[in-house]
């Protein structure tokens, strides 16, 4: 049972802010089409990213959370510890500063668990995995990424065709073995990541912006067009590039009388997390 979070865990984001943005959800056109920067460009931009990618590892941060659905709104609190590439464990916060829910990821699986319910949800770490015990669906590795300043996919230089800047003034990036694509938005003087879009295949599946810009953690907004949701990430307070403890990120056994859920099978969570 876990009580009170850990003074170690605190850490800060602040504020999310739905983007009225009305992109259709297939905006991946053919390369083809697409401009190429020249080859310099092109390395410039690609080796920046990754040198910024190889300053941040880790953190942990107290997050305060505004999510928009369906007209409604919804205010959450969760103390996160993250590091790449896809180790995450997040504890809702409820009133008194207890726990309500702990949701752990070690990159191969995922687990939620309710303390008041005594339930345990588990499944493959897959967007859809996190879409049940949060609804907001992203991949692990890609939610480690984006609470660290970072797109959502890694840059391997040599793996990774660049396209743009398009109409748009935005980056097209593509990895050569992946189903996914990264559109980044990136300020005119150094570079900054500023905005973004993720595709699957062709399917716009998330969009983000990071405000103010910077190189500082200040807000992230996520956004899922297809559900029409977005949340808001204010860091309340936040650590950068600690030594965090495996334990943190160990999947643990379902407590004596608990209920399991296997997302695997099939089986939907009783209730909404958190």
């Amino acid at each position: 049972m876990i009580g009170r979070p850990s003074p170690r865990l605190l850490a800060l984001i602040a504020g999310i802010v739905l983007s009225g943005c009305a992109h259709a959800p297939n905006l991946v056109g053919e390369e083809k089409a697409l401009p190429r920067p020249s080859r310099p460009v092109a390395q410039e931009i690609l080796h920046t990213l990754q040198e910024r990618e190889a300053t941040v590892t880790s953190l942990q941060a107290v997050l305060d959370l505004t999510v928009r659905h369906g007209g409604t709104q919804e205010y959450r609190q969760w103390v996160a510890a993250v590091e790449r590439p896809n180790l995450i464990r997040l504890e809702s916060i409820g009133w008194g500063g207890f726990t309500s829910l702990v949701v752990l990821s070690d990159g191969h699986r995922l687990v939620a668990h309710a303390l008041l319910q005594n339930t345990f949800v588990e499944g493959s770490a897959t967007p859809d995995s996190v879409a049940a015990v949060t609804g907001f669906r992203v991949a692990p590795a890609h939610m480690v990424r984006l609470l660290l300043g970072l797109p959502p996919l890694s840059i391997q230089v040599e793996k990774t065709e660049l396209y743009g800047p398009d109409g748009d003034h935005a980056y097209l990036l593509r990895g050569q073995e992946s189903s996914y694509t990264q559109r980044l938005w990136l300020s005119d003087d150094d570079l900054s990541l500023l905005r973004g879009e993720l595709y699957d295949r062709t399917s716009l599946r998330l969009r983000f912006r990071y405000s103010p810009a910077g190189h500082g953690l200040r807000s992230l907004i996520l956004e899922e067009p297809l559900k029409q949701m977005a949340m808001e990430v204010a860091y309340r307070s936040y650590d950068l590039n600690l030594e965090l403890p495996r334990e943190l990120f160990r999947i643990p056994q379902p407590a004596q009388g608990a209920q399991v859920l296997n997302l695997d099978a099939g089986l939907a969570p009783l209730l909404r997390f958190p």
